[in-house]
């Protein structure tokens, strides 16, 4: 179960760093191919270099479904080998449907690609999140903080990161440390979340290229199970098991000044 892994690697590695493999084809050097296979050798690249520092790994479709079918099947073959490195994988893909259209969403995911995790759009409620929930050891993020500037004026205006936090609280209690939710490190309001949720886990993008503090952060949120995602500050860095490890470092140093 993604939870377990998740608590796993910050013994094993000492990580609480996501590496996102937002793999876009027109960013990724003609040294790793000159077709789709790029995308592959890329990641392939990648995992070796990080998977020992890493806690999870989080592709976003988005950046495979964009070049079609061969691009899904350059997804999938990156699942299977990050697999043989046994680190816990989330899709991105921000679902939200209804019914047996998120059943059959759920099938692709934890049934045939079996992976640990995915991102859910909370917004046509629970009849949206428990169709995932029904598949054995499935665990789901679900979007409720958003980083991007727009979420103020909608989701924070509306105090619906509160009301999705409080029914991520009820299905991870319902469906024990199944749900985590997804918090953007650049919304101030982040430890609003803290009186209202337990023991989700907090998937935090927006740290480093959209802008977020690490040190804010960690001051507003006493939640630690919290999982940073970075991702082209890490993949397209320079060196990308250095990049990794100053944010690993980084966040650990932040706790513990925090806890002391």
């Amino acid at each position: 179960m993604f939870y377990n892994k998740y608590l796993k690697n910050i013994d094993l590695r000492n990580s609480r760093v996501c590496v996102g493999l937002d793999s876009d084809i027109e960013k990724i050097s003609d040294k790793f191919g000159v077709n789709e296979e790029k995308i592959f050798n890329f990641n392939k690249y990648i995992i070796d270099s990080t998977y020992e520092n890493t806690n999870t790994y989080k592709l976003n479709i988005a950046f495979y479904e964009q070049i079609g079918y061969k691009g899904i099947k350059m997804m999938e073959k990156t699942v299977e080998y990050i697999k043989s490195t046994d680190t816990p994988i989330i899709i991105d893909c921000k679902r939200g449907d209804i019914g047996n259209t998120a059943k059959a969403y759920a099938k692709y995911y934890f049934d045939h690609l079996q992976i640990d995790s995915i991102t859910v759009n909370p917004y046509m409620g629970r009849d949206s999140l428990i169709p995932y929930l029904e598949f054995k050891d499935s665990h789901i993020f679900i979007l409720s903080l958003t980083s991007n500037k727009s979420a103020q004026d909608l989701i924070i205006s509306n105090k619906l990161h509160i009301k999705t936090s409080k029914l991520a609280n009820e299905l991870n209690r319902l469906f024990e440390n199944r749900v985590g939710i997804v918090a953007g490190a650049t919304q101030e309001c982040i430890g609003d979340l803290d009186e209202i949720t337990e023991n989700e886990i907090y998937l935090i993008p927006g740290i480093g290229a959209q802008g977020g503090d690490l040190k804010a952060l960690i001051k507003s949120t006493y939640n630690k199970n919290i999982l940073i995602n970075s991702s082209r500050g890490i993949i397209f860095s320079e060196d990308p098991k250095k990049s990794l490890i100053t944010l690993k470092n980084n966040i650990n140093e932040e706790i513990d000044i925090y806890e002391k």
